[in-house]
């Protein structure tokens, strides 16, 4: 694959501009997000490729004779540019499912992880969706007054800021954006993501003490409304298939399904790509499956205390009691130092009745500095 420089962006355009809900792929042929595009030919391409952090995009015609090249383009230079970024992993759609199929071989001794991906769509116009804000939450604008402003989550919405822009100043300077508050919480926010002429994308999150109160779709209501008066007309709602309190946000407030599609993601870390993989086993409750992968993760050089912390839930789950309290001693082992949250995890209920749940907590208690030690 070739990087072609933006006088050549016209030969990829009609490949890329296919995938008509990515709408990254307008502003990085528009030059308004930085990023990268190669093709199999500067002049006369076939398949062409698109990445901007962890994002990538392939269109064209599938050609299983591409396998081994794309293999290691991807290992190599998209990886590089996932570093250059500082993501975790690259997250890979195609206009084509075959794509997807092909790469999946390709990479089948990295464990690829194939997950369902889903577009929704709606416009701005006409009525817009009910949305009462709940009691003793305030909505705010996200601008640089609220950022001058010192609040709990205000770190996590710097973050997300950056998450689809490459900076704050790039943020306020081409995006928008609906913040909810508790007090002096901040409890969740909705942002516009690579806003195009009349269109854009939206990013929303609820943080998790106060999900389940209808927050997500009094600032749904609310981004509509400034999404309208931004002149935006279409606003793109992309998220996990497995997500469901996201999907039946977006139902409610009248979005519609316009794609689903499986995409293939690979993080740079093995270990968390084992890991993540055992994370989809447990979701669906395929408790002994997600064991395995846990396993696998923490065999892999530098696991991550999280790993076997998951792999201890599995195990309880499947009774494998022993099993569970060694995993839990890994844990610790590796770092893991959050005594409510070990005391307060449902997924260890089975262990708690046990004599040695009480020497566990010792330990923990004792390991910890300030006011948990002893």
């Amino acid at each position: 694959m070739i990087e072609i420089q933006p006088s050549n962006y016209p030969h990829a355009a009609p490949l890329l501009l296919s995938m008509a809900h990515h709408t990254v792929l307008r502003t990085l042929l528009a030059g308004m997000t930085p990023g990268y595009i190669y093709t199999n030919s500067s002049k006369n391409p076939t398949v062409a490729f698109a990445q901007y952090a962890q994002r990538a995009f392939i269109s064209g015609t599938p050609d299983p004779g591409m396998a081994a090249e794309l293999r290691d383009f991807i290992l190599g230079q998209v990886f590089t540019n996932c570093r250059r970024a500082d993501v975790p992993l690259v997250r890979l759609a195609a206009s084509d499912p075959a794509w997807i199929t092909i790469l999946a071989q390709a990479l089948s001794d990295h464990d690829p992880i194939l997950t369902g991906y889903q577009c929704y769509q709606r416009g701005t116009s006409g009525d817009l969706p009910d949305g009462t804000l709940p009691e003793g939450f305030t909505l705010q604008a996200v601008d640089a007054g609220l950022l001058k402003n010192d609040f709990k989550g205000r770190e996590e919405l710097l973050e997300e800021m950056c998450s689809e822009r490459e900076s704050v100043d790039a943020f306020l300077a081409q995006s928008f954006g609906i913040t909810a508050f508790k007090e002096d919480a901040l409890a969740g926010w909705c942002l516009s993501e690579y806003n195009f002429e009349d269109r854009c994308e939206v990013g929303i999150a609820t943080l998790p003490p106060y999900q389940r109160q209808g927050l997500a779709r009094a600032m749904t209501r609310a981004f509509l409304e400034q999404a309208r008066q931004h002149g935006v007309e279409t606003v793109l709602w992309h998220c996990y298939a497995s997500n469901t309190p996201s999907w039946k946000t977006a139902l409610s407030t009248g979005f519609k399904l316009v794609e689903e599609q499986q995409n293939l993601e690979l993080y740079l870390e093995r270990s968390i790509n084992l890991a993540v993989h055992g994370n989809f086993c447990f979701s669906n409750k395929a408790y002994s499956e997600a064991l395995v992968w846990y396993q696998n993760a923490l065999d892999e050089e530098s696991p991550q205390p999280w790993m076997a912390w998951n792999a201890a839930c599995a195990a309880a789950y499947i009774g494998q009691i022993d099993r569970a309290f060694d995993l839990l001693d890994r844990a610790l082992d590796l770092g893991f130092t959050d005594l409510d949250h070990l005391k307060q995890s449902e997924h260890l209920t089975p262990l708690k009745s046990d004599p040695r749940w009480g020497g566990l907590i010792t330990r923990l208690h004792q390991d910890l500095p300030g006011p948990h030690s002893t």
